[in-house]
């Protein structure tokens, strides 16, 4: 079976969808995005699915805490200032735990080299600064899955 493709769209602006049967989407790579923007984490999701992704979102760190209890993933995409926990905390507590900890990309609009230089102390393997370009975060998701930093 492999992939369907439809259109969707309204007005002037339409693109092209895939769907993926769901043998596909078991044997796809599996990436959480942690966001509390849903628009943006929506819109990564559709990204990373069209580059034949499997996707899963949280609102916060708690939340994905909970998710990677049940399921595993490949690769976790996350944002830092977030509502119940945030970003660098769900980092200390993801270390405290015996959860599996995958490669970690931050998303943040704070960036600089100090910034930078404490993230990468805390374990994240990729930075990509907010509004995030979709063509420059899927090269990161590839980097990170391929172990390049």
């Amino acid at each position: 079976m492999g992939c369907q493709r439809f259109l969707l769209g309204a007005g002037s602006r339409w693109i092209w969808i895939q769907h993926r049967s769901e043998a596909n989407w078991m044997s796809a790579q599996r990436i959480l995005i942690v966001d509390d923007d849903t628009i943006l984490s929506g819109l990564l999701q559709l990204t990373l699915e069209l580059e034949g992704y499997a996707v899963t979102t949280a609102a916060n760190g708690a939340e994905a805490l909970a998710k990677l209890q049940v399921e595993k993933f490949e690769l976790i995409i996350l944002d830092i200032v977030m509502p119940t926990m945030d970003g660098i905390k769900f980092l200390r507590v993801l270390d405290d735990s015996n959860l599996e900890r995958p490669p970690i990309i931050v998303i943040s609009s704070k960036a600089g080299n100090e910034l930078t230089d404490h993230y990468r102390s805390l374990g994240v393997v990729g930075i990509a600064r907010k509004p995030v370009e979709p063509n420059l975060l899927v090269q990161r998701v590839t980097a990170a899955l391929q172990g390049q930093p």
